[in-house]
């Protein structure tokens, strides 16, 4: 039994990432490689106090905040992009805005949108 099993199916969800995103020779940012599905994540809103969080006095704040929950073993990075199904209330593309930090049951990845 997973602590995901505690809470509602609604809130768990697959979700796709797409990255590495980085800088092209113009300074534009670009992502490489193709979507990678990761099954059984968990979405809340909100943001986590994932160890290395970005100081907001000195970047933009974002418009909404949340955190994923990955089971262990996920691979995302900063700046990957995250999409989450148009079925799930927190729907759309996510940026990873800092490193995700691990926890015991894998990881919790703090997103932003703008």
């Amino acid at each position: 039994m997973s602590i995901i099993d505690a809470f509602p199916r609604s809130w768990v969800v697959d979700i796709q990432v797409t990255g590495p995103t980085h800088r092209d020779a113009d300074g534009y940012l670009t992502t490489t490689g193709d979507p990678v599905t990761i099954e059984g994540c968990l979405l809340a809103p909100g943001t986590s106090d994932a160890t290395g969080m970005t100081d907001r006095a000195t970047v933009e704040a974002p418009d909404d905040t949340a955190t994923l929950y990955t089971p262990p073993g996920a691979r995302i990075r900063q700046r990957d992009t995250v999409t989450v199904p148009t079925a799930h209330a927190l729907a759309g593309r996510w940026t990873v805005e800092a490193t995700p930090a691990p926890y015991p049951l894998g990881l919790a990845v703090p997103l932003a949108r703008r």
